[in-house]
């Protein structure tokens, strides 16, 4: 099976720019680990939300995504003291 298409959102997009060197790596490595094996990916719902979780070190990547059609969605990325913050 091929990677899942990811869409990031302009919120994802600004935020990710903003990110330390070495955390964009990291993050950009485990989104696409993710995408790659979306169907068997243990993914994490956030309580309350339709978003789930994704760890990084201390950043979090909150997605949504379509396992039929193989979308990713990126939502927002930060850092686990804000992140959940966002409404």
């Amino acid at each position: 099976m091929a990677a899942a298409l990811q869409i990031w959102s302009a919120t994802y997009a600004r935020a990710f720019d903003a990110l330390p060197a070495e955390v964009r790596v990291s993050v950009e490595r485990k989104a696409d680990e993710m995408g790659s094996r979306l169907e068997r990916f243990p993914h994490q719902r956030l309580a309350g939300r339709p978003e789930f979780k994704l760890r990084v070190g201390d950043y979090r990547v909150l997605y949504e995504f379509d396992a039929v059609q193989g979308r990713l969605l990126l939502h927002y990325v930060g850092h686990r003291r804000d992140i959940y913050k966002r409404s």
